[in-house]
C-alpha cells in the first residue's frame, strides 16, 4: 500500500534538488540541511560516518579538495513510502567536472557515476534522511 501523500512527494523531490544546488555551490552546511543527527552515511569507498557532524564534516572535506569545483545532477528512480514516515528514495547521480578520479572508480563518458539510497524519516511535520548509501556504478563485466 502506498503511504506517500502528493505533499510527501513534493517535500522529498524538493529535498534531492537542494542537494544538487547545495553541491554545486561546495555548500556542506546546506547539503547536510536534511540529515538528521543520528544518520549513518556510507560513502562510495564503503567508509562509514556516523551523525550529522560528521556527514557534514566529510562533505566539507570533499568539497574543498577532490570534488571543488565539481557538479551533481540527481534523477529519482524509485521512491517508497514504507509508512507514511518513512520514504525510500533510489537516485542515479551524476558528477561531472572531476579533474581527477580517486583509484578504484570508474569514469562513464568524463562523469561518475552513484546510484545513491537515502531513508527518510518524517518527524515533526519535517522529512529528515535518517541513512545514507552511495555506491559507484562500475562497468559491466565482459562475458567470459
Amino acid at each position: 500500500m502506498e503511504h506517500g501523500t502528493e505533499a510527501d512527494r513534493a517535500a522529498i523531490e524538493k529535498i534531492v534538488v537542494a542537494e544538487d544546488a547545495a553541491w554545486n555551490n561546495g555548500d556542506a552546511v546546506a547539503y547536510s540541511r536534511a540529515i538528521s543527527k543520528d544518520c549513518v552515511f556510507t560513502n562510495i569507498f564503503g567508509a562509514v560516518f556516523a551523525g550529522h557532524a560528521g556527514f557534514e564534516a566529510q562533505h566539507a572535506r570533499i568539497f574543498s579538495t577532490i570534488y571543488r569545483g565539481t557538479r551533481l545532477r540527481q534523477t529519482i528512480d524509485h521512491m517508497r513510502f514504507i509508512r507514511p514516515d518513512v520514504a525510500i528514495v533510489d537516485t542515479s547521480a551524476e558528477v561531472t567536472g572531476i579533474q581527477a578520479l580517486a583509484p578504484g572508480l570508474q569514469a562513464h563518458n568524463g562523469a561518475l557515476l552513484t546510484k545513491l539510497l537515502q531513508v527518510f524519516v518524517k518527524d515533526d511535520g519535517a522529512w529528515k534522511i535518517a541513512s545514507y548509501h552511495n555506491v559507484d556504478v562500475k562497468a559491466a563485466p565482459k562475458a567470459p
